[in-house]
């Protein structure tokens, strides 16, 4: 399971918005990754897109990096993330984009979404555990996130 977010705006000398993906393998916390994205968006559906291929990448290179060491891996990815328009118009095969960097950004998701190795889908932002590598969260908020970290079960059925 992955959570994805990226925070519009993040840097407000340069504009560009941060990255935060947070990946968990059976149900226990591998990797956490956050970084300043390297183009300038002016939506917040650009910069969750960038962040979006930039989660399904590392899930790609993750599912190799457990079948080089063996760990059988029969199901799909699951990438949550808290903008719908993203989600939705990965899904849909037919979308149109303006921007170069975003249509590779959406191929990217979408063929791992049509590869069978991926499942996106929408979790609202409060409980998206990605906040906390991307906002300024005061300690009862990060409190909130963590206690979540350690009660996901691994449910996937619930989330279709």
């Amino acid at each position: 399971m992955t959570f994805v977010d990226a925070n519009l705006m993040h840097c407000k000398v340069t504009g560009k918005s941060a990255t935060g993906v947070f990946h968990l393998v059976n149900q226990t916390p591998i990797e956490a990754y956050s970084k300043k994205q390297a183009t300038v968006e002016t939506a917040t559906y650009g910069s969750e897109f960038v962040a979006a291929r930039t989660a399904a990448e590392q899930i790609m290179d993750l599912r190799c990096t457990l079948r080089a060491m063996g760990v059988p891996i029969e199901e799909r990815a699951w990438m949550l993330g808290d903008n719908k328009s993203v989600i939705t118009s990965s899904t849909i095969p037919y979308s149109l984009l303006s921007k170069r960097h975003q249509f590779l950004a959406y191929h990217k998701v979408r063929s791992a979404i049509a590869g069978g190795y991926l499942n996106f889908c929408f979790i609202r932002s409060k409980q998206n555990t990605a906040d906390m590598l991307t906002k300024h969260l005061g300690g009862l908020e990060l409190h909130k996130h963590i206690r979540h970290i350690l009660q996901v079960r691994g449910e996937t059925a619930k989330l279709e």
